[in-house]
């Protein structure tokens, strides 16, 4: 693929660039499991800035062999790369949340369940239960302030 990236470069008579892009796009989307964003970035960017074709004819190029939607500014690419930690670092929060809220959820379901069974009275029950409704109450709260509202 280097080779094919250098030619392109280069003012060599009889080549195809429209040719020679295809091969390009083509080889980096059959390693593209292998390559990183930026070894992605730096192969767009040269082909963008080296291309010697129509805008129209390097986008179909990049739809035939799947490469339509790597970033093709630096800029992109770090924007994506935010987008993709915040999911991430969002999902894992949820999940911690959740597991949280199930834990309080199921000691509150205990506890009232012993009270049920006359193991605990009902001031023990209300004294115990309180500060993890507390809790409870102030992560549906701090949910809420979180979730997008829609208009």
């Amino acid at each position: 693929m280097l080779c094919k990236l250098l030619s392109l470069k280069a003012d060599d008579e009889g080549t195809d660039p429209e040719k020679l892009i295809y091969e390009i796009y083509h080889a980096a989307a059959r390693m593209k499991a292998h390559l990183t964003a930026d070894q992605l970035l730096l192969i767009t960017q040269w082909v963008d800035f080296y291309k010697k074709v129509p805008e129209q004819t390097l986008e179909k190029i990049k739809k035939e062999v799947g490469m339509e939607l790597v970033e093709t500014t630096i800029s992109e690419h770090i924007l994506n790369q935010g987008i993709l930690l915040g999911k991430a670092e969002g999902k894992a929060k949820g999940i911690i949340e959740g597991e949280l809220k199930g834990e309080l959820k199921g000691q509150i379901a205990i506890l009232e369940s012993l009270f049920r069974q006359g193991v605990l009275s009902e001031e023990q029950m209300k004294y115990m239960t309180a500060p993890l409704r507390q809790k409870l109450n102030e992560l549906a709260e701090k949910q809420s302030l979180t979730e997008p509202t829609i208009h």
